[in-house]
C-alpha cells in the first residue's frame, strides 16, 4: 500500500518553502571545525542530487573566523570556495558572515570566487553592524539575508523593528534565529504571523534543538509564512543541533509539499556521510536548562567556571544569571550572582 501524505496543517503554501542546508557550516561546531575535503565534497554533491538548492558551508562563525578567532579548520575558506564552485552545478552556495569577525574585503573575495548568497549575522539587539555588509553584498550582486541572532531577546514588536531596519539596508530576506532553542511551536507560529504581516521581505527560520522542538518549530515557522528553513543532516550543529534536513523534507512531503526534495536520498546521505562522524560531547542537561532559561551555549563555559569557583549549582546559576542578563552576561556579573547564591 502506498504511503499517503497527511492532511495539511496550515493554509500556508508549504510548496513555496525552501530548505537552506547548513550542515557544512553549523555542523562544523560539532566536529570541532574539522570537516575533511572528502566530507565536504560528498555532502555538497549529495545535497544537490537530493534537490537542495541552497547550501551553506565554511566555518561555523563564518568568513575569516578561523583566522580571527584562532579556531582553525582543516579546510580554509578559500578551499571551501573552490570545492563548492567545482562540485555544484545547479545549487547555489553561500557563506555566513559576522561583522567584526569578517571584514568587507572577505566578502568581496568570496563573491569573486563565485559565491551566490551571504547571510550576515548580527545580534538582534543591534543590527547596525550589518548595514555596510548588506549594502556591499548587494553591490556585488549577491543575494543577502540578515540573520537576527538571539531573536528571543526581543518581543514581537522589537523583532519587527529590527527586521524592517535590515530591509531598509537592502536585505533580500530576514532570518529569525532561535539561538537558544527555547521557543515553543505556538510561539514560533505567532511570531512569524506577527512579523510577516509587517515586514516587506521573505522570512527565514533557524532553530536549535535544546528542547527537542527544532523540527516542530521549523514546521510552525513554515506554516506561519516563513519561506526559508534552515536544516542540517542528522541535525548536526552547535550545541543541541538543528532541525533535521531529511526529517524536515519528509515532514513537508507528509503535508503534501516538498516534492522537490528526495527525502530518502537525504536519509541515505545523512546515514553515510554525517552519522559516522566523531562529534564533540554535548551535555544534555546544559542544553535543556539553556533552552528553558534562554541562555546561549557560548556562555556555558563562563557560567560553569564561576559556579565551580563559588561552589554553587551550575544550573541554578544559569537560571539566576538569565533573570538579570541574557544578552551579554559579563564575568563580573556571573561571579557576583554566583557569590550571592553561595551566600544564600
Amino acid at each position: 500500500m502506498p504511503i499517503l501524505p497527511h492532511e495539511t496543517v496550515s493554509n500556508a503554501d508549504l510548496n513555496a518553502v525552501e530548505i537552506l542546508d547548513c550542515t557544512l557550516r553549523d555542523g562544523s561546531y560539532s566536529v570541532d571545525f574539522q570537516f575533511t575535503e572528502e566530507t565536504i565534497k560528498s555532502v555538497l554533491a549529495g545535497l544537490e542530487k537530493s534537490g537542495i538548492r541552497l547550501i551553506e558551508l565554511g566555518h561555523g562563525l563564518g568568513l575569516n573566523a578561523a583566522e580571527a578567532l584562532s579556531k582553525p579548520t582543516l579546510v580554509s575558506d578559500k578551499r571551501c570556495f573552490d570545492l563548492a564552485a567545482g562540485t555544484l552545478e545547479t545549487a547555489a552556495w553561500g557563506m555566513f558572515c559576522i561583522p567584526g569577525i569578517a571584514a568587507l574585503d572577505h566578502l568581496g573575495q568570496a563573491a569573486s570566487a563565485g559565491m551566490h548568497f551571504v547571510r550576515v549575522g548580527v545580534d538582534i539587539t543591534d543590527v547596525t553592524p550589518a548595514e555596510s555588509f548588506i549594502k556591499l553584498a548587494k553591490e556585488l550582486g549577491l543575494t543577502v539575508f540578515a540573520n537576527l541572532m538571539k531573536t528571543n531577546l526581543l518581543g514581537p514588536d522589537g523583532v519587527v523593528e529590527a527586521a524592517q531596519q535590515c530591509v531598509k539596508y537592502g536585505a533580500d530576506g530576514v532570518y529569525l534565529v532561535d539561538s537558544v532553542g527555547g521557543y515553543l511551536p505556538s510561539e514560533v507560529g505567532e511570531l512569524f504571523h506577527h512579523v510577516g504581516n509587517r515586514v516587506d521581505a521573505p522570512l527565514g527560520f533557524h532553530g536549535h534543538d535544546n528542547l527537542g522542538l527544532a523540527n516542530a518549530n521549523a514546521l510552525a515557522a513554515a506554516s506561519g509564512g516563513a519561506k526559508y528553513i534552515d536544516t542540517t543532516l542528522d541535525g548536526i550543529g552547535r550545541g543541541a543541533g538543528n532541525a533535521v534536513t531529511e526529517a524536515f523534507a519528509t515532514i513537508l512531503w507528509a503535508q503534501g509539499a516538498g516534492a522537490a526534495y528526495d527525502y530518502r536520498a537525504l536519509g541515505r546521505l545523512s546515514e553515510d556521510a554525517v552519522r559516522p562522524l566523531s562529534r564533540l560531547h554535548d551535555d544534555r542537561t546544559y542544553q535543556l536548562v539553556g533552552g528553558l532559561s534562554q541562555t546561549h551555549s557560548s556562555f556555558f563555559p563562563l557560567i560553569s567556571r564561576c559556579a565551580e569557583a563559588q561552589d554553587v549549582d551550575v544550573f541554578e546559576l544559569m537560571a539566576a544569571v538569565a533573570e538579570v542578563e541574557r544578552a551579554r552576561p559579563t564575568e563580573e556579573l556571573v561571579m557576583k550572582t554566583a557569590a550571592t547564591l553561595g551566600a544564600e
